[in-house]
């Protein structure tokens, strides 16, 4: 069953209290986000090399399912990347099953600088590419897509209902709407998850706000702290931006900055597909894989556990950490 969270936002206004702001929670959510990935995307390839590695898989895995289940599929097909980054989702697809159907390419992120990242792994795609450096309900009305992908965004979106929504009105009818590199919802207290994860990590499991980080940057972030250095990272970059800006008039704990950025993470309720049924009333889930059944991606696994990564993918166990799905609007 998935886990039930409390409103996303009041944590998020609890930390904005804390820290002296007078904008609203949702502007502080969204001031946090863009800030802290304009700093983050230097560096974002590097401490998302885990991703980079495994994820391909998983898109060749939704893209043949996608193939299956619609065999005319066009070619030419217009192609929306929401939250891009630095372009791993595009990547991802254009290397897939899929990737020699899909024509043009839409890049949208609020980061000026991932965008940036992404325009620029762009020249190697050999496809027409166009950016847009805002959000989804700000994208022109007249755009529809026939493929819309996001890798790792819905956990930090606030309102999922009105994001899936502005979803909806840039689908076209019988376009696809692909979703990956979320937490599982859905099985986040599963038992046999919870297992796995104790076995692939036998000491206790690091909060994602810490096991983001490279174990060089955790050894850096060590010794800043005992020598009270504060050295240039993204975090610390993003602190002082939101404080001269006079968003906060303190700096946020790492703590705090990822329960305001992962929404969905550290409130421990992840991405449910159960609800998203209804929140996507007019579409046909055509697929939902999980994986990540030791709580961590292949790529970062021993080799016998990498194996049973892979026997687990291949049996289709609904009970992975993170999901991936596939769905097609009907109408």
């Amino acid at each position: 069953m998935p886990i039930e969270a409390a409103n996303p936002l009041q944590q998020v206004a609890e930390i904005l209290t804390r820290h002296g702001g007078r904008c609203t929670p949702e502007e502080f959510h969204a001031a946090v986000n863009v800030t802290f990935h304009e700093f983050e995307s230097a560096v974002y390839d590097e401490g998302h090399a885990d991703m980079w590695e495994s994820l391909p898989k998983q898109f060749d895995l939704l893209a043949g399912d996608c193939l299956e289940d619609c065999p005319a599929l066009g070619s030419e097909l217009r192609l929306l990347d929401i939250g891009c980054g630095t372009g791993l989702a595009t990547d991802c697809l254009l290397h897939s099953a899929m990737g020699s159907r899909i024509g043009k390419i839409d890049l949208l992120d609020s980061s000026p600088s991932m965008l940036k990242q992404a325009m620029k792994r762009s020249e190697t795609w050999g496809r027409e590419v166009t950016q847009y450096n805002s959000l989804i309900h700000e994208l022109p009305a007249e755009n529809q897509y026939d493929v819309i992908v996001t890798c790792s965004v819905l956990h930090h979106v606030p309102d999922l209902p009105k994001f899936l929504s502005d979803v909806r009105a840039h689908q076209a009818t019988g376009g696809l709407f692909l979703h990956l590199q979320d937490p599982n919802g859905d099985y986040l207290n599963d038992p046999e998850l919870k297992r796995r994860m104790e076995e692939a990590s036998p000491q206790p499991i690091l909060p994602e706000s810490v096991r983001r980080f490279s174990p060089k940057r955790i050894i850096r972030r060590l010794m800043r702290e005992f020598t009270g250095e504060q050295e240039q990272d993204c975090v610390s970059k993003a602190n002082a931006s939101l404080v001269k800006s006079g968003i906060i008039t303190s700096a946020l704990t790492v703590a705090e900055l990822y329960a305001i950025t992962d929404i969905h993470v550290e409130d421990g309720g992840g991405i449910s597909i159960e609800r998203m049924r209804a929140w996507l009333p007019d579409y046909k889930r055509i697929s939902g894989r999980s994986y990540g059944f030791f709580g961590q991606l292949w790529s970062t696994l021993a080799p016998s556990l990498q194996n049973e990564e892979v026997k687990l993918s291949e049996m289709r166990a609904p009970n992975g950490f993170h999901i991936g799905a596939a769905w097609k609007r009907l109408v």
